[in-house]
């Protein structure tokens, strides 16, 4: 009789000590055996990141930190036999690269045409254009360089500076062509190795 007071003891005991351990493993978001509605499990692998903090890097030159770079007034019929425009001219310097710095690039991002992804969006608005986008190019004229791309690199001079030259130009997206204002911003990052 003592004996199974005992075991009934100890069985009591073990569900009481086992209900919340049941409870935080099903809350915890963990698959286990008695809550697998997700599908099985298989063999998985491993994700490894790499990557330094340095020291320092270049300074983006005052004059580079926010271009404007003037595409012109076209007019609407001017595409209708061309799909490009002239292209601008601009330039990103950086100064002051310590010794670590052996190449500069920049990052080009912003918002992508909806027509033409290889194109940056024309700011929407009620008075905007449509049917065109801003084009951008290498210093080559033949390397087009795509929304969330990193340009081609180049060295810092001995002097720790580096000048990066791209080209900037309308072209037509695909659609038809309306007039309007025809602005579109990139927000650029730096990329050092």
């Amino acid at each position: 009789m003592k004996a199974n007071k005992l075991t009934q003891a100890l069985f009591t005991a073990g569900v009481l000590l086992a209900a919340p351990l049941a409870a935080t493993a099903a809350g915890s978001g963990v698959n286990t055996a008695l809550d697998n509605d997700q599908g099985t499990q298989g063999a998985g692998g491993v994700v490894n990141f790499t990557g330094k903090i340095t020291e320092m890097s270049c300074n983006v030159t005052t004059d580079s930190k926010n271009k404007q770079v003037e595409l012109g007034a076209w007019a609407k019929s001017y595409f209708d036999e061309h799909d490009e425009t002239t292209r601008r001219e601009f330039k990103i310097n950086v100064e002051k690269c310590p010794d670590s710095v052996s190449s500069v690039a920049v990052l080009f991002d912003g918002a992508k045409d909806t027509n033409n992804s290889t194109l940056f969006q024309v700011t929407p608005g009620a008075d905007s254009a449509t049917g065109v986008g801003v084009k951008l190019m290498q210093e080559d004229g033949t390397t087009q360089i795509k929304p969330g791309t990193i340009s081609q690199a180049v060295e810092p001079k001995a002097d720790g500076t580096a000048e990066l030259v791209f080209y900037a130009n309308y072209a037509t997206d695909g659609q038809a062509v309306e007039a309007g204002a025809a602005n579109a911003v990139s927000n650029f990052l730096m990329v050092y190795n």
